[in-house]
């Protein structure tokens, strides 16, 4: 008596798993490239040095922008990061 519903849940809910099993292995296995991709040391330095090189341009495009134009550059900044996105007219 239980095989219809067995032939049914499978049928109906199946490919639901299957594709979710599918994207969490992609996930998973991008994960392990990732953090074996960080653990090199080079890599690892050049990130942080892009980062401290993103950060040093937005700091001279602060320093060099007209007064009127520095509080949309901040508003801007607060907008791209999450959680900073108040505005600086309050």
């Amino acid at each position: 008596m239980q095989e219809p519903y067995k032939k049914w849940l499978v049928f109906l809910y199946g490919p639901i798993f299957k594709v979710i099993g599918f994207f969490y292995r992609v996930y998973a296995a991008n994960r392990l490239r990732l953090q074996q991709f960080k653990a090199n040391e080079k890599v690892s330095s050049l990130i942080k040095f892009m980062t401290l090189l993103i950060l040093l341009g937005w700091i001279l495009t602060w320093y060099f922008a007209s007064e009127p134009g520095r509080p949309s550059l901040v508003d801007e900044v607060r907008q791209s990061i999450g959680g900073l996105n108040s505005s600086t007219d309050e």
